[in-house]
């Protein structure tokens, strides 16, 4: 193996993340059997597609790193996932505040290697570390699905969590924001 920065074993502790099981086997040694030795991965999204990952997986389709083919973008850290273009951030009118949906995924290994984990696509100070557990160099993993005409990723990742953010002000007020204004 080369020396890809994962988090193997445990999921990421997130202060400011409420977190949600998706139940996806029938007890923790189930899960543990099938997918304990995956890597653990992070999905920003709309809410509004929520549902349709709930319901049928991650789809894929083309992004900045595999324009002419459809995958799927993960990343090592919810830091990144956080950022808006990925986890959009919406207002409750009732109560003023605001939320993010990030979903908590496990991927294959065989899916993951040198070739499909990609730098970083939005600083603009590129000297800015996003997430200390990991490099700058390493946090978009790009999975491809076995052929091209499969439209949703269910065998190679595993969305397993729910990850809710809530918050009193717009998330890009946060503390940990500071580096996407930079």
């Amino acid at each position: 193996m080369h020396s890809l920065c994962v988090d193997k074993i445990s999921a990421q502790k997130h202060l400011s993340w409420t977190r949600f099981d998706i139940k996806v086997a029938e007890n923790e040694n189930e899960f543990e059997s099938k997918w304990g030795h995956w890597y653990v991965a992070y999905h920003g999204t709309k809410s509004n597609f929520a549902d349709l990952i709930l319901s049928s997986g991650l789809t894929t389709g083309p992004g900045c790193w595999a324009a002419e083919e459809k995958v799927v973008y993960v990343s090592p850290s919810i830091e990144y996932c956080a950022h808006p273009r990925y986890a959009e951030p919406w207002n409750n009118p009732n109560n003023g505040k605001y939320h993010q949906l990030v979903f908590q995924c496990r991927v294959n290994p065989k899916c993951l290697n040198v070739d499909n984990t990609r730098p970083e696509t939005l600083l603009r100070n590129k000297n800015v570390q996003i997430d200390k557990k990991f490099s700058n160099k390493q946090l978009e993993w790009v999975i491809r699905p076995p052929s091209q005409h499969i439209q949703y990723i269910t065998d190679d990742i595993i969305c397993y969590g729910l990850m809710l953010r809530t918050t009193d002000g717009h998330p890009e007020q946060l503390p940990s924001s500071h580096r996407w204004k930079s």
